[in-house]
């Protein structure tokens, strides 16, 4: 399996974050979060954000960061119209007045354990 990735980072079971590629394996501190939940593990990073759209072109896939959103607790929608933020090239697409941001927004915010400053990944 081939994605991007940023820093170091645990991000989901089987999936973590090294030195800019996606490796296998689970970093100690995201299994003891799983180990210690009482279900299914999923965090509350993107909780208070908007639906996201992730564009069919983002890269990491589409699929893959719609997971990493909604284990982070935030959710994902289809529909560009019943979007808040807009992740990854949108070619076509009528954003509006919502906020259109790289994919690396989320996964700087994962890294860091904080949502990162939107202004400093807008795309246009």
């Amino acid at each position: 399996m081939s994605l991007f990735t940023g820093d170091s980072s645990a991000v989901r079971g089987g999936l973590h974050v090294r030195a800019g590629h996606w490796a296998q394996g689970t970093p100690e501190l995201c299994r003891l979060e799983r180990h210690l939940s009482a279900g299914p593990y999923r965090g509350t990073l993107f909780a208070g954000q908007p639906p996201m759209f992730i564009s069919p072109a983002s890269a990491p896939p589409r699929a893959k960061l719609g997971e990493l959103v909604r284990l982070c607790g935030g959710r994902v929608t289809g529909a560009p119209h019943r979007a808040g933020i807009f992740i990854g090239p949108c070619d076509g697409e009528k954003k509006g007045a919502r906020t259109h941001l790289s994919e690396k927004w989320i996964l700087d915010s994962i890294t860091r354990h904080r949502v990162c400053a939107c202004e400093d990944y807008l795309l246009q």
